[in-house]
């Protein structure tokens, strides 16, 4: 097998990914005269960001490079795929809509076989322990602060499905960085070497949004917690378990 092609696609389409999300995210404020918050907080951004990033280059283009544009292109596959990306597209709009692009990447599988993506197993049992390992990781923070504890399941609850079927970034972007990314970095750059990367390029990612530059986010966090998620993704080689422990992660966030 040519390892050089699937990590040349995958750096590729990360660096549109990137130019794209720069051009959003600054050039055209800039060149129209817009105030950055007032225009990431447009309808306009938020239905163009999530329709190229997520839609675009996360999901449509990672499943032409997988299957084929032969099968892609074939209505049983290409109309689902057109619900998926206009779902993906709304997620600001219409909070909820994105759970029809989590059913329709489910149906794709089963008709399909998206194992090229990552979703595959090799044992139950090891995933159920990914899936918790990764939900520590949400809820260990607090648990080391010093203070009281409120619990509030109600919440907790709502966060973790919010986060599992209405956010793109759980279920699409896991998809792109660990399912892609990381499989194909990991045929060149080996087990050691690719959470690292994937960690500088998630962290890259994070750093183009000006809204967590506002927010004072913590980019060095953002790059530890990526490398051991990323090592996660090794271990099981299945991004089933990510996305359910990033879900479980904020439901253990919110619930203490």
């Amino acid at each position: 097998m040519n390892t050089v092609h699937p990590i040349r696609q995958a750096l590729i389409l990360w660096a549109i990914f990137f130019i794209l999300a720069v051009v959003l995210n600054g050039t055209i404020p800039f060149l129209i005269g817009a105030d950055l918050h007032a225009w990431i907080s447009s309808t306009v951004y938020r239905v163009l960001f999530p329709l190229l990033i997520y839609g675009g280059v996360f999901l449509v283009n990672p499943l032409i490079l997988i299957k084929g544009w032969q099968t892609v292109r074939q209505p049983a596959f290409l109309v689902p795929l057109l619900l998926a990306l206009a779902a993906i597209s709304l997620w600001y709009v219409l909070r909820g809509i994105a759970v029809v692009a989590v059913l329709v990447l489910a149906y794709l599988h089963w008709r399909y076989d998206l194992s090229g993506l990552g979703l595959r197993s090799f044992g139950w049992k090891g995933d159920m322990g990914a899936i918790l390992l990764y939900g520590l990781l949400g809820v260990l923070p607090n648990l080391l602060r010093l203070g009281t504890f409120s619990f509030v399941p109600g919440s907790a609850l709502l966060a973790g499905l919010d986060r599992l079927f209405a956010n793109p970034a759980s279920s699409i972007e896991n998809l792109f960085y660990f399912g892609f990314l990381a499989e194909r970095m990991s045929l060149k750059t080996g087990k050691w070497l690719t959470p690292a990367i994937i960690g500088l390029m998630y962290t890259a990612h994070e750093m183009t949004n000006p809204e967590y530059w506002y927010g004072g986010m913590n980019f060095s966090m953002t790059f530890v917690g990526v490398i051991l998620v990323t090592a996660l993704y090794q271990w099981r080689r299945n991004i089933i378990p990510i996305w359910l422990g990033d879900g479980l992660r904020r439901f253990f966030t919110a619930f203490f």
